[in-house]
């Protein structure tokens, strides 16, 4: 599948905040949009933004339509999601994002947003930002500043990022699509129409609030539903706060892995600095991308 890379920002651009999913805290949101506008961008509100229905940012049909509307209007440069939390699965069905094809711009986000993620690349290919959301824009301790402005602003050619060795599982090198982002979510979308295509991919995947039974039970869905075999590499993100709340019960990640992954021969890495963490790198998915372990590298494919 050929990417669709949205044009880079500029000051200026006009960018969509909409709330899909969970609620949003108002002095996070407030920071984050003054952070937008401080850079030179004029900010689109989506009308029901700072609405409530008690986990959901309003009802389905104000987020959808919120969504909807800003997808549809070809003066919004980007969508940049205001928060994650839970909601983006029950209204991804009713999300139109034919628009993008005709007028390609960046979304931006990551957790729950994983579901529009892998809907908007199934759908037409496009290239989406695994990125920090609005609210957390206030807050430069919780994302790595230079690879989100090199992503949005820059000529989409200069994502590289360095893998210490301690982070190295299997060496080898694997190029293809990097498709991914919260494994719970992505597991989620298995035998959907939402489901990102994962054979020929470099798969990224992040988690938080999960003990290490759950991620291993999740791996073993993905195993079991054929998604591991035609993998091109695996890089595995921050677990933040996936500790067992009994010590006794604990098995180390390097064994979850090579449970499920017996038979395969794709590089692996491990605790790569992005998802629910702070100092959170932003990463091109969709985008074709070069996994060399042995080289200790994740970048853009030159192909």
């Amino acid at each position: 599948m050929k990417s669709l890379l949205p044009p880079a920002l500029r000051p200026g651009d006009r960018i969509g905040v909409v709330a899909p999913a969970g609620p949003v805290r108002e002095a996070d949101l407030d920071g984050g949009l003054a952070c937008l506008e401080r850079r030179g961008y004029r900010v689109s509100p989506g009308t029901h933004l700072r609405s409530r229905q008690a986990y959901l940012a309003g009802g389905d049909d104000e987020r959808a339509a919120d969504l909807n509307r800003l997808l549809a209007d070809p003066e919004i440069r980007a969508i940049w999601f205001a928060r994650g939390g839970y909601g983006a699965p029950r209204i991804i069905d009713r999300i139109d994002f034919r628009p993008l094809k005709r007028h390609p711009k960046a979304l931006i986000g990551y957790s729950d947003l994983t579901v529009v993620h892998a809907a908007a690349y199934r759908r037409l290919g496009i290239a989406t930002f695994h990125g920090p959301m609005v609210s957390e824009l206030g807050h430069r301790a919780a994302y790595d500043e230079g690879s989100l402005w090199r992503a949005l602003e820059g000529d989409g050619r200069s994502f590289a990022h360095e893998i210490p060795a301690a982070s190295i599982v299997r060496e080898g090198a694997g190029e293809g699509p990097l498709v991914g982002g919260c494994l719970s979510l992505l597991v989620s979308l298995v035998g959907t129409s939402y489901e990102p295509p994962l054979r020929g991919a470099i798969l990224f995947w992040e988690e938080v609030g999960e003990e290490p039974y759950r991620i291993d039970r999740m791996l073993a869905h993905l195993r079991l539903a054929g998604r591991l075999k035609g993998l091109r590499g695996m890089v595995v993100g921050r677990l933040v706060n996936c500790q067992p709340k009994d010590p006794a019960n604990d098995l180390p990640l390097a064994e979850i892995l090579a449970a499920h992954l017996r038979g395969t021969d794709f590089p692996v890495v491990v605790d790569f600095p992005a998802g629910h963490c702070p100092g959170k790198i932003t990463l091109p998915l969709g985008r074709r991308v070069r996994l060399d372990s042995a080289a200790g590298r994740l970048a853009l494919s030159a192909r």
